[in-house]
């Protein structure tokens, strides 16, 4: 090749040669720095648009795990309301079954009854109090619905009781003489209710703690599924973002003795034009 003052093609190659492996410098210092190989659009524009599509979703099963949590929290409270309530119901047996005895005097019958009445409070107040986070499924006919996966599916929480607050209507306000305002009158009255209504009362808390139990495993199970999909979808974007540090690190490390390779070599392509003029001394 002819030398020429005009054009330093040696230059101009060292010099692409230290430009391309200062650009790859920057880009792994990049991924070194944030760990990611693809940290924003200017990396890949694609696969960052999916990343932030799977990150969305991840944070869309975050906060549906939060608020199932609330759920069963809702439930729990519910589960421990009914269960108090099944255990005074054994109780509440025993108490009509006694004053069902027609041999009572007044006196036992009276102690009876405010036992009666007492467990009657009793189950009232642990109905209205199974309440948590202003919710209550009990004693109402009022149904909550809980998102349950990220992409909006709901899953409904059924209030208790609402048949149930007519059988124990039975028991409390009964028809004639059988109501908490007058107390229980007699005997045969006591027996009524055993036979009539106590029953349909015990199944109706049975079914109510069916459907509670129910409600607490499908919940459990769907925040132990969204983990599971978070955990799928958190590998799916390290194998598309996440950089391999030990790859990278050693890339560095290359790239730097090329750029210092490539600064030597722009010096002594510099330096052609200055041999040309010593031809000329």
């Amino acid at each position: 090749m002819s030398g020429s003052i005009n054009t330093n093609l040696a230059a101009l190659a060292a010099l692409r040669s230290l430009q391309s492996t200062s650009s790859a410098l920057t880009a792994t210092e990049k991924r070194i720095s944030t760990g990611y190989v693809v940290a924003d659009a200017l990396d890949n524009g694609a696969v960052f648009a999916i990343a932030q599509g799977i990150r969305t979703n991840q944070a869309g099963l975050g906060s549906v795990n939060t608020q199932l949590n609330v759920a069963l929290g809702v439930v729990s409270v519910a589960n421990q309301a009914l269960t108090k309530v099944s255990d005074l119901l054994t109780d509440l047996r025993a108490t009509l079954t006694s004053l069902s005895n027609q041999l009572n005097d007044s006196a036992t019958q009276a102690n009876y009854y405010a036992h009666y009445t007492e467990d009657i409070s009793e189950i009232t107040n642990n109905l209205n109090g199974a309440s948590y986070g202003g919710v209550n499924l009990l004693g109402t006919s009022q149904n909550y619905g809980v998102i349950q996966d990220y992409i909006g599916n709901q899953l409904s929480l059924t209030a208790q009781f609402t048949n149930l607050t007519g059988a124990f209507s039975v028991i409390f306000q009964g028809g004639g003489a059988v109501t908490i305002q007058t107390g229980i009158t007699g005997a045969q009255v006591a027996g009524s209710i055993l036979y009539y209504s106590f029953g349909s009362v015990v199944a109706s808390i049975g079914n109510s703690l069916n459907v509670i139990g129910n409600l607490s495993a499908h919940i459990n199970n769907q925040i132990t599924f969204n983990n599971g999909i978070s955990d799928g979808l958190s590998q799916g974007l390290s194998a598309l973002v996440d950089a391999d540090l030990s790859q990278e690190s050693a890339s560095l490390q290359s790239l730097q003795i090329k750029q210092q390779l490539a600064t030597q070599s722009l010096s002594i392509a510099n330096q052609g034009p200055q041999v040309l003029l010593s031809l000329f001394r």
